[in-house]
């Protein structure tokens, strides 16, 4: 993995207005945002480069939050516990049974800046470093 910097964060999202809007809104508090727009592209960008933070979609096509999040074990296991997820899916017994099981935070698509904002100071507070 490359250097590190401070404040970044990755946001992954099949949905180009909702990686735009994180961008544009986290960019305003000072974070460095980087996007992708699957699982597949995310693993590509953190060898480049690594993030305090990732915001995950959960339903994305070629490597969905799920299967992301099981080569992200594999590949950046400390990254894990840096994960928090987005869906608008949380209703289907396959995601409640995968959000359940992997312990990371989540919240429902479309969600307040002000409750992300919180979520990702929670996990930087838990994990100041990458």
């Amino acid at each position: 993995m490359a250097a590190h910097l401070p404040g970044t964060i990755l946001v992954i999202d099949d949905e180009p207005s909702v990686r735009r809007a994180l961008t544009r809104l986290l960019g305003r508090d000072g974070y460095r945002v980087g996007t992708a727009r699957n699982g597949r592209d995310a693993l590509t960008q953190l060898q480049a480069q690594a993030y305090d933070v990732i915001v995950c979609d959960l339903r994305m096509p070629e490597l969905d939050g799920p299967a992301f999040y099981t080569l992200l074990t594999r590949q950046y296991p400390a990254l894990c516990q840096r994960v928090i997820f987005l869906t608008g899916d949380a209703g289907s017994e396959a995601s409640r049974t995968f959000l359940t099981q992997c312990g990371r935070p989540w919240l429902r698509k479309p969600s307040a800046i002000t409750t992300i904002r919180r979520a990702i100071q929670q996990v930087l507070q838990a994990f100041p470093q990458a």
